[in-house]
């Protein structure tokens, strides 16, 4: 069967205009967005005449205004077509917000059930059996400056970051905040070597490493945890063991496997990682693939930088993570982390980075700020205002 191009791309413009999704027909689905993928996705179910969408964290990855509009669609497909959605998610906001009934489910069994609204604490106790209390934060007095930029541009083809000038001092937690595609990403990838800088200096305690390869950034103290945990962070097909043998630095030429099986399976312990030292990595959740990422990390860490660390993950896994990320912290380590959560950014940050168009905005005082300052600030409400 010879597919109908011209069909195909009428049916898309007008499925589009529908519901507002401005999609290029031509355009290759390699170039999309995370957000612009799930657009086509829901407009290519609805061409097949689907009366039940289920998703599955659909807002893992998408923007703050992608999530209105995606929210948005799903109401008029339920109220105004009458077609089913059944929304998966961990994020009790988002179910809040969006959802006219909530079913629990916790190990594999129904745990309970509500209409919404629904209390918080009551839908906390069907999901985790207790509510959750606040995470304490423990003040850290930030040590020597660990990482300076100094007028740093980054240049890409679809953007250019320019002008960049931060500090980060040991001990202090910085959080990355911007739409997707603001230039954050961009920044935190050649704070590790990972982009080419055209112009500026990158030090890492004093060390002027602009230019250098990822390894010597490495060999200075810096770890980087991708938000692609199988793509860019852990290696498809290799087991928990092998991973842990092939992280460790200085050890014997060869490997002497029922000794790292031991090692690997202290570690799962100790990581509280769901799996056996013969479980490969893809097999695991996706929680617990960022468990095995920290569990990786070497010692005495100077800089640790992380793209969305807690994306996808449910209450108590997200606050699991941060325990560990804090303890480094209490050691002198310094964080940068990226976060589409604004409430993450604003509980567990020291001071919040804003990007916008390519544009770094002067570093806000977490305690400081609120969602509604800091949703602005996204928005390019300053610039524009500036402009």
């Amino acid at each position: 069967m010879i597919p109908d191009r011209r069909r195909g791309r009428a049916m898309l413009r007008e499925l589009g205009a529908r519901f507002q999704f401005d999609l290029d027909p031509d355009a290759e689905v390699t170039s999309l967005t995370i957000g612009e993928r799930q657009q086509l996705e829901i407009l290519r179910l609805l061409a097949l005449g689907a009366q039940v969408i289920i998703l599955d964290e659909p807002t893992t990855g998408i923007s703050a205004p992608q999530k209105e509009q995606l929210f948005e669609t799903l109401r008029r497909l339920a109220e105004e077509e009458g077609r089913s959605v059944v929304f998966v998610s961990h994020k009790l906001e988002e179910v809040e917000e969006l959802c006219h009934r909530v079913t629990v489910l916790r190990h594999g069994k129904v745990t309970g059930e509500a209409e919404m609204p629904c209390p918080v604490d009551r839908l906390v106790n069907m999901m985790f059996g207790r509510s959750l209390p606040p995470a304490e934060r423990v003040p850290v007095e930030p040590g020597p400056v660990v990482l300076r930029l100094e007028g740093v541009t980054i240049p890409s083809y679809r953007l250019i970051v320019e002008g960049v000038n931060l500090e980060v001092r040991a001990g202090e937690v910085v959080g990355l905040a911007g739409l997707e595609g603001s230039g954050q990403r961009l920044f935190l990838r050649a704070c590790a070597g990972l982009e080419r800088v055209a112009s500026g200096r990158i030090l890492l305690d004093g060390r002027d490493l602009t230019g250098a390869p990822y390894r010597r950034f490495l060999e200075a103290g810096l770890a980087y945890m991708p938000a692609g945990r199988l793509e860019e962070g852990l290696v498809g097909g290799l087991t928990l063991t092998e991973h842990f043998a092939l992280a460790e630095r200085g050890g014997p030429f060869f490997i002497d496997w029922a000794v790292a099986r031991e090692r690997a399976a202290e570690r799962i312990r100790h990581f509280n990682i769901v799996g056996q030292p013969d479980t490969s990595v893809e097999a695991l959740s996706g929680g617990n693939q960022q468990r095995a990422l920290l569990a990786l990390l070497p010692p005495n860490l100077r800089l640790l930088l992380m793209e969305h660390p807690t994306r996808g993950l449910d209450v108590e896994s997200a606050n699991w993570i941060w325990q560990q990320l804090l303890a480094r912290r209490e050691e002198g380590t310094a964080i940068v982390f990226i976060s589409a959560d604004l409430d993450e950014l604003l509980e567990r940050s020291d001071r919040i980075v804003v990007f916008f168009g390519g544009r770094m905005m002067p570093p806000l005082a977490a305690r400081e700020t609120t969602v509604e300052q800091l949703g602005y600030l996204i928005a390019g409400k300053d610039v524009k205002r500036g402009a």
